[in-house]
């Protein structure tokens, strides 16, 4: 009967773990997080001038196409529960969200950075004035600090 136990714990643990491992963040604890004022993939943005943002990015020096865009990423925040804020080069990868506890964040293999402003979209508001982040080898994934 022990045997048997034993036999099956082992499959709800590989299971577990599985779980947990779906819902960690591919981005190294120590890759820089920023708090942006707005988050937009541009693989699924309508309307979207992709020109004018490609030719910035490539003129910064990113190598791919952009396909996320960070407004206003004035502030640096953890990358997970157990890492600190890390200061962001203004290139490299780098981790994207709206807030430090945002749901979803976007982990990019490679940034780079520029001063500039941003507006909200859909607001009357004045564009707030920051770091505009364009990140490729995105990946959507949810926020590690919230699991």
């Amino acid at each position: 009967m022990r045997k048997t136990a034993a036999l099956l714990t082992l499959p709800l643990a590989f299971v577990t773990c599985l779980g947990l491992a779906s819902a960690t963040s591919a981005a190294p604890g120590n890759t820089p997080a920023r708090a942006c004022v707005q988050v937009v993939d541009l693989r699924t943005a309508p309307g979207v001038n992709m020109d004018v943002i490609n030719q910035m990015a490539r003129a910064l020096g990113l190598a791919e196409a952009p396909t996320v865009v960070g407004g206003a990423c004035n502030h640096g925040i953890r990358t997970d529960a157990n890492s600190p804020a890390t200061s962001y080069p203004g290139r490299g990868p780098v981790v994207l969200r709206t807030s430090e506890y945002a749901p979803r964040q976007q982990y990019c293999t490679d940034s780079v950075s520029m001063e500039g402003s941003a507006q909200i979209p859909g607001t009357d508001m004045r564009p707030v004035p920051g770091l505009i982040v364009f990140g490729s080898g995105c990946t959507d994934e949810f926020n590690p600090l919230l699991v």
